[in-house]
């Protein structure tokens, strides 16, 4: 399917953040991960590394557009594969221009993340000489954690990550920059004993991450025609351990966004809330792409044909598949706009509602495990707030039992197959 039919035009989305590819391979093989074990193989048609004519391509696109849209601020996220694998000097050579370039009028925020097994005391006075804020992947205990992040010979990578954040924690200086630590979930493992780990290691906050997945490759342990919501119970174990602490100085994104969406509605992000989205991936070539996890969906699924090098930031705006993702939940499917929670679901990740059948008109491949999650979390919090405080924010108790049969009464089907083929968003 041609993707520059421009239907569903969203230039009033301006792009706010950009992932930079600096680098198109990793000194990991993480088992789960979507940039190299998902069935993409495109990156083997990148350059390796982000070159500096691309920088500067990049930063003089995307000051236009900042000044296009009005927008003073820039938001540059170093990725991968392993970002660092660039090398120190090209960080100081990139920040050096994106000053150069960016001038006065645009002021940019640069962030990282890195899988922390390359991390060294230079890099750190690195980052802080060029206030670069960054996070670590881990994902538990060595047992966990190096079950699925292992080197290129099969080797875990736990002691090297655990060496880079215990160098971290031991430097005050890192700490307004180190942001914590990724946690992708495994249901294999004690979600207590991996929250109790994150905890003894003295990290300042953590995020869990839902393996990546869709409706034709679900993630480990969900079936769709199941009720099973082993994602939802495995985090709601941590969540009450957590909420009971009461404990301020560990922070957990994933449910203080839930807890925030009850109260700001418009505080959202790409996997949860109603927001729009304005992120753009620029590749190693300097190829301009929507969000990157969108590559478990297919081969080359997220390439546009746009490169900073000839194209403008705003020519995005021609690219069915990236107005998809900057629409954010608007672009949900009709079942998820009669759901209770999807104020603060927000039909959860894109990339997670895709089908070969019917292209993005789905629910997450995580509906039900994000439902019983959140009506989990609400009904918790609501347990702290005065009746007729509840009752003036209009916030009645409701549970997961009740959000699901209002659901399934509703007029729509729940889609788990090819029952109505359409052409899939490609």
């Amino acid at each position: 399917m041609n993707r520059r039919s421009g239907e569903g035009h969203s230039a009033g989305v301006p792009i706010t953040s950009y992932v930079l590819k600096v680098a198109s391979r990793c000194n990991l093989n993480c088992s789960y991960c979507y940039m190299y074990n998902k069935g993409d193989e495109s990156y083997l048609d990148q350059p390796r590394m982000m070159s500096d004519d691309t920088v500067r391509a990049l930063l003089t696109r995307a000051r236009t557009h900042c000044l296009q849209q009005g927008l003073d601020s820039v938001i540059f996220s170093f990725h991968g594969g392993e970002p660092l694998l660039a090398g120190v000097d090209f960080f100081r050579r990139f920040v050096t221009a994106g000053t150069a370039i960016l001038g006065e009028s645009v002021k940019p925020t640069y962030v990282l993340e890195t899988n922390g097994t390359l991390l060294t005391r230079e890099w750190l006075d690195l980052f802080c000489d060029l206030n670069i804020g960054f996070g670590i992947s881990l994902d538990g205990p060595p047992d966990i954690h190096d079950r699925w992040r292992v080197n290129h010979a099969g080797i875990g990578s736990y002691r090297n990550v655990r060496r880079a954040i215990d160098l971290v924690l031991s430097d005050r200086r890192c700490d307004g920059l180190f942001g914590g630590v990724l946690s992708v979930i495994d249901l294999a493992g004690d979600p207590l004993e991996i929250y109790q780990h994150l905890r003894e290691i003295g990290l300042p906050r953590c995020d869990f991450l839902l393996p990546d997945g869709t409706r034709d490759h679900p993630p480990p342990g969900v079936m769709l025609d199941r009720p099973q919501t082993p994602y939802a119970d495995w985090l709601i174990t941590i969540f009450d351990r957590w909420f009971d602490s009461q404990d301020t100085s560990f922070s957990i994104r994933l449910f203080e966004s839930i807890i925030g969406l009850l109260f700001d509605p418009d505080g959202g992000n790409d996997c949860l809330g109603g927001g729009s989205n304005g992120l753009l991936v620029i590749e190693t070539d300097g190829g301009i792409e929507p969000v990157d996890v969108l590559k478990i969906c297919g081969p080359a699924f997220t390439k546009t044909g746009l490169n900073v090098a000839r194209n403008e930031i705003s020519d995005v705006y021609s690219i069915d598949l990236v107005n998809l993702y900057l629409r954010g939940a608007t672009a949900a499917c009709d079942i998820c706009q009669d759901c209770a929670v999807f104020p603060i679901c927000g039909s959860g990740y894109l990339p997670h509602r895709y089908a070969s059948w019917n292209g993005f008109d789905n629910p997450s491949v995580y509906c039900r495990d994000l439902m019983k999650l959140i009506t989990h979390i609400r009904d918790r919090v609501l347990t702290t707030i005065p009746p007729e405080t509840r009752q003036k924010l209009g916030l009645m108790p409701l549970s997961f039992a009740q959000a699901l049969a209002a659901l399934n009464t509703s007029r729509l089907a729940w889609p788990t197959g090819p029952t109505t083929p359409r052409a899939a968003l490609r």
